[in-house]
Protein backbone atom coordinates (compact mmCIF):
# COMPACT_ATOMS: atom_id res chain seq x y z
CA UNK A 1 0.00 0.00 0.00
CA UNK A 2 1.63 3.10 -0.96
CA UNK A 3 2.12 5.49 1.99
CA UNK A 4 1.51 9.60 2.12
CA UNK A 5 3.39 11.99 3.54
CA UNK A 6 0.76 12.62 6.38
CA UNK A 7 -1.48 9.87 6.22
CA UNK A 8 -1.53 6.10 5.21
CA UNK A 9 -4.50 5.92 3.24
CA UNK A 10 -8.23 7.27 2.55
CA UNK A 11 -11.66 5.71 2.24
CA UNK A 12 -15.06 6.52 1.74
CA UNK A 13 -17.74 6.01 4.52
CA UNK A 14 -21.26 6.63 3.99
CA UNK A 15 -19.99 8.60 0.64
CA UNK A 16 -17.47 10.64 3.35
CA UNK A 17 -13.94 10.94 2.69
CA UNK A 18 -12.09 9.23 5.59
CA UNK A 19 -7.83 10.12 6.29
CA UNK A 20 -6.07 8.02 8.60
CA UNK A 21 -2.72 9.76 9.58
CA UNK A 22 0.40 8.01 9.63
CA UNK A 23 2.31 8.31 12.47
CA UNK A 24 3.89 11.17 11.64
CA UNK A 25 0.49 12.69 11.17
CA UNK A 26 -0.93 11.47 14.19
CA UNK A 27 2.14 12.74 16.00
CA UNK A 28 1.99 16.00 14.87
CA UNK A 29 -1.93 15.93 15.16
CA UNK A 30 -1.69 15.38 18.80
CA UNK A 31 0.70 18.44 19.56
CA UNK A 32 -1.19 20.24 17.75
CA UNK A 33 -4.64 19.91 19.25
CA UNK A 34 -2.69 20.33 23.01
CA UNK A 35 -1.00 23.81 21.52
CA UNK A 36 -4.31 25.23 20.06
CA UNK A 37 -6.23 23.82 23.37
CA UNK A 38 -3.82 25.66 25.56
CA UNK A 39 -3.84 28.72 23.53
CA UNK A 40 -7.30 29.72 23.21
CA UNK A 41 -10.91 28.88 25.02
CA UNK A 42 -13.46 27.95 23.40
CA UNK A 43 -17.09 29.31 23.44
CA UNK A 44 -19.03 27.48 26.60
CA UNK A 45 -21.44 27.15 23.17
CA UNK A 46 -19.41 25.21 21.75
CA UNK A 47 -20.58 21.06 22.91
CA UNK A 48 -18.39 18.70 21.16
CA UNK A 49 -15.54 19.17 23.30
CA UNK A 50 -17.55 19.01 26.85
CA UNK A 51 -18.63 15.72 28.14
CA UNK A 52 -22.38 15.42 27.39
CA UNK A 53 -21.89 16.02 23.57
CA UNK A 54 -25.37 17.04 21.73
CA UNK A 55 -27.59 15.70 24.13
CA UNK A 56 -26.59 18.35 26.54
CA UNK A 57 -26.82 20.94 23.84
CA UNK A 58 -30.53 19.35 23.09
CA UNK A 59 -31.75 19.57 26.45
CA UNK A 60 -30.33 23.16 26.70
CA UNK A 61 -32.87 24.32 23.90
CA UNK A 62 -35.88 22.32 25.35
CA UNK A 63 -36.14 25.27 27.91
CA UNK A 64 -37.59 27.13 24.40
CA UNK A 65 -40.68 27.73 22.43
CA UNK A 66 -38.87 28.24 18.96
CA UNK A 67 -35.94 26.44 17.47
CA UNK A 68 -33.84 26.80 14.11
CA UNK A 69 -30.82 24.83 12.74
CA UNK A 70 -28.00 26.06 10.18
CA UNK A 71 -25.96 23.06 9.04
CA UNK A 72 -22.37 23.55 7.39
CA UNK A 73 -21.87 21.59 3.84
CA UNK A 74 -18.80 19.69 4.23
CA UNK A 75 -17.53 21.35 7.38
CA UNK A 76 -14.09 20.10 7.53
CA UNK A 77 -13.50 20.21 3.51
CA UNK A 78 -14.56 23.15 2.90
CA UNK A 79 -11.60 24.65 4.99
CA UNK A 80 -8.41 25.27 3.17
CA UNK A 81 -5.04 25.45 4.02
CA UNK A 82 -4.91 29.28 4.70
CA UNK A 83 -7.63 29.74 6.43
CA UNK A 84 -6.08 27.14 8.74
CA UNK A 85 -2.64 29.18 8.58
CA UNK A 86 -4.29 32.19 9.30
CA UNK A 87 -6.50 30.98 11.89
CA UNK A 88 -3.26 29.35 13.76
CA UNK A 89 -1.53 33.14 13.77
CA UNK A 90 -4.35 35.11 15.02
CA UNK A 91 -3.90 32.22 18.45
CA UNK A 92 0.08 32.84 18.32
CA UNK A 93 0.82 29.56 17.57
CA UNK A 94 4.46 29.33 15.89
CA UNK A 95 4.91 27.99 12.83
CA UNK A 96 1.70 28.09 11.21
CA UNK A 97 2.34 27.92 8.18
CA UNK A 98 3.87 24.67 9.44
CA UNK A 99 1.21 23.16 10.76
CA UNK A 100 -1.34 24.31 8.53
CA UNK A 101 0.50 22.53 5.37
CA UNK A 102 0.80 18.83 7.50
CA UNK A 103 -2.82 18.95 8.87
CA UNK A 104 -4.08 19.74 5.85
CA UNK A 105 -4.79 17.01 2.43
CA UNK A 106 -5.50 17.41 -1.39
CA UNK A 107 -9.23 18.35 -1.53
CA UNK A 108 -10.89 14.54 -2.08
CA UNK A 109 -13.96 16.96 -3.67
CA UNK A 110 -13.57 18.81 -7.25
CA UNK A 111 -13.09 22.41 -5.77
CA UNK A 112 -9.10 22.09 -5.20
CA UNK A 113 -7.05 23.21 -3.45
CA UNK A 114 -5.49 21.62 0.54
CA UNK A 115 -8.24 21.11 2.95
CA UNK A 116 -9.05 20.19 6.42
CA UNK A 117 -9.66 16.08 6.20
CA UNK A 118 -12.17 13.87 8.36
CA UNK A 119 -9.81 11.16 10.55
CA UNK A 120 -7.10 13.56 11.70
CA UNK A 121 -6.67 14.00 15.88
CA UNK A 122 -6.32 17.78 14.83
CA UNK A 123 -9.21 18.50 12.17
CA UNK A 124 -12.03 18.83 14.73
CA UNK A 125 -10.14 21.43 16.80
CA UNK A 126 -8.56 23.39 13.77
CA UNK A 127 -12.09 23.26 12.14
CA UNK A 128 -13.96 24.59 15.02
CA UNK A 129 -10.66 27.72 15.61
CA UNK A 130 -11.21 28.66 12.20
CA UNK A 131 -15.16 28.92 12.87
CA UNK A 132 -14.86 30.70 16.03
CA UNK A 133 -12.59 33.20 15.04
CA UNK A 134 -15.03 33.53 11.54
CA UNK A 135 -18.04 35.95 10.83
CA UNK A 136 -19.76 32.87 12.65
CA UNK A 137 -18.32 33.00 16.15
CA UNK A 138 -18.94 36.85 15.97
CA UNK A 139 -22.18 36.80 15.42
CA UNK A 140 -22.93 33.95 18.04
CA UNK A 141 -20.90 35.76 20.92
CA UNK A 142 -23.01 38.87 20.05
CA UNK A 143 -26.40 36.83 20.17
CA UNK A 144 -28.63 38.86 22.92
CA UNK A 145 -29.30 36.52 26.07
CA UNK A 146 -32.62 35.62 24.12
CA UNK A 147 -31.43 33.83 22.34
CA UNK A 148 -29.93 30.53 22.92
CA UNK A 149 -26.59 29.15 20.60
CA UNK A 150 -25.63 25.71 20.02
CA UNK A 151 -22.79 24.42 17.75
CA UNK A 152 -22.03 21.05 17.40
CA UNK A 153 -19.44 20.60 14.82
CA UNK A 154 -20.91 21.22 11.51
CA UNK A 155 -24.55 22.13 13.45
CA UNK A 156 -26.13 25.03 14.83
CA UNK A 157 -28.67 26.07 16.67
CA UNK A 158 -30.45 28.56 18.15
CA UNK A 159 -33.48 28.63 20.39
CA UNK A 160 -35.91 31.52 21.81
CA UNK A 161 -38.93 31.89 23.42
CA UNK A 162 -39.31 35.11 21.09
CA UNK A 163 -40.12 33.52 17.93
CA UNK A 164 -39.47 37.37 15.81
CA UNK A 165 -36.49 37.57 17.26
CA UNK A 166 -34.80 34.10 16.72
CA UNK A 167 -36.41 34.75 13.43
CA UNK A 168 -33.72 38.46 13.25
CA UNK A 169 -31.16 35.41 14.49
CA UNK A 170 -31.88 33.44 12.03
CA UNK A 171 -30.97 35.76 9.51
CA UNK A 172 -28.10 36.96 10.70
CA UNK A 173 -26.68 33.58 10.96
CA UNK A 174 -27.55 32.92 7.53
CA UNK A 175 -25.27 36.42 6.43
CA UNK A 176 -22.59 35.66 8.75
CA UNK A 177 -22.32 32.44 7.00
CA UNK A 178 -22.37 33.70 3.87
CA UNK A 179 -19.56 36.27 5.47
CA UNK A 180 -17.55 33.40 6.38
CA UNK A 181 -17.37 31.70 3.54
CA UNK A 182 -18.62 28.75 4.75
CA UNK A 183 -21.87 27.04 2.43
CA UNK A 184 -24.90 26.06 4.10
CA UNK A 185 -26.38 22.37 3.85
CA UNK A 186 -30.33 23.58 2.76
CA UNK A 187 -31.54 20.04 3.11
CA UNK A 188 -30.60 19.77 6.72
CA UNK A 189 -30.98 23.68 7.64
CA UNK A 190 -34.89 24.39 9.13
CA UNK A 191 -35.78 27.81 9.75
CA UNK A 192 -37.69 29.12 12.93
CA UNK A 193 -40.47 26.27 13.99
CA UNK A 194 -42.19 24.93 17.19
CA UNK A 195 -40.01 21.44 16.27
CA UNK A 196 -36.83 20.86 14.36
CA UNK A 197 -35.29 17.68 13.92
CA UNK A 198 -31.67 18.23 15.03
CA UNK A 199 -28.93 15.29 15.39
CA UNK A 200 -31.69 12.38 14.52
CA UNK A 201 -33.69 13.72 17.04
CA UNK A 202 -36.62 15.86 17.70
CA UNK A 203 -36.37 19.21 19.45
CA UNK A 204 -39.47 20.69 20.90
CA UNK A 205 -40.52 22.90 23.64
CA UNK A 206 -39.27 20.54 27.07
CA UNK A 207 -39.35 17.45 24.64
CA UNK A 208 -36.46 15.50 23.25
CA UNK A 209 -36.82 12.05 21.61
CA UNK A 210 -34.45 10.06 18.99
CA UNK A 211 -36.83 10.06 15.77
CA UNK A 212 -38.43 7.04 15.63
CA UNK A 213 -37.08 6.60 12.00
CA UNK A 214 -33.86 6.86 13.17
CA UNK A 215 -34.75 3.83 15.81
CA UNK A 216 -36.41 2.11 12.75
CA UNK A 217 -33.35 2.49 11.08
CA UNK A 218 -30.74 0.96 13.96
CA UNK A 219 -32.76 -1.82 14.46
CA UNK A 220 -33.55 -3.12 11.08
CA UNK A 221 -29.96 -4.27 11.61
CA UNK A 222 -29.10 -7.11 13.83
CA UNK A 223 -27.33 -5.91 17.11
CA UNK A 224 -24.78 -7.65 19.62
CA UNK A 225 -27.54 -7.18 22.73
CA UNK A 226 -24.59 -4.90 24.69
CA UNK A 227 -25.17 -2.86 21.74
CA UNK A 228 -29.18 -2.66 21.68
CA UNK A 229 -28.76 -2.01 25.40
CA UNK A 230 -26.50 1.23 25.10
CA UNK A 231 -28.89 2.52 22.10
CA UNK A 232 -31.89 1.91 24.18
CA UNK A 233 -29.69 4.22 27.05
CA UNK A 234 -29.05 7.00 25.11
CA UNK A 235 -32.52 6.62 23.45
CA UNK A 236 -33.68 7.17 27.35
CA UNK A 237 -30.90 10.07 27.81
CA UNK A 238 -31.99 12.04 24.98
CA UNK A 239 -35.94 12.14 26.48
CA UNK A 240 -34.49 12.28 30.35
CA UNK A 241 -34.98 15.87 32.60
CA UNK A 242 -32.40 14.37 34.70
CA UNK A 243 -29.42 13.04 32.89
CA UNK A 244 -26.72 12.39 35.73
CA UNK A 245 -24.33 10.08 35.59
CA UNK A 246 -21.99 9.99 38.16
CA UNK A 247 -18.90 7.81 37.21
CA UNK A 248 -16.66 9.74 34.75
CA UNK A 249 -16.08 6.47 33.05
CA UNK A 250 -19.52 5.82 32.54
CA UNK A 251 -20.36 9.27 31.07
CA UNK A 252 -17.51 8.76 28.97
CA UNK A 253 -19.21 5.68 27.30
CA UNK A 254 -22.42 7.08 27.01
CA UNK A 255 -21.27 9.74 25.33
CA UNK A 256 -19.68 7.39 22.33
CA UNK A 257 -22.77 5.84 22.38
CA UNK A 258 -24.46 9.00 21.81
CA UNK A 259 -21.99 10.53 19.15
CA UNK A 260 -22.47 7.13 17.18
CA UNK A 261 -26.14 7.16 17.17
CA UNK A 262 -26.03 10.74 15.82
CA UNK A 263 -23.64 9.93 13.26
Amino acid sequence: MHTFENFKHSFLKNGKPIFVPNEFGEELGRKLKRKVAKAYKFDPFIYHFKDGSHVKALHLHRKNSFFCRVDIEKFFYGIRRNRVKRALKEINIPKPEYYAKWSTVKNPYDSGGYVVPYGFVQSPILATLVLALSPVGIFLRGLPETITPSVYMDDICLSSQDKDALSRAFDGLLEAMEAGNFTINADKTREPATVIDIFNCSLENDVTAVLPERVDEFFAVDREPASAEAFETYCDIVKSHTWRVGRKRKRRRLVRVAAKAEA
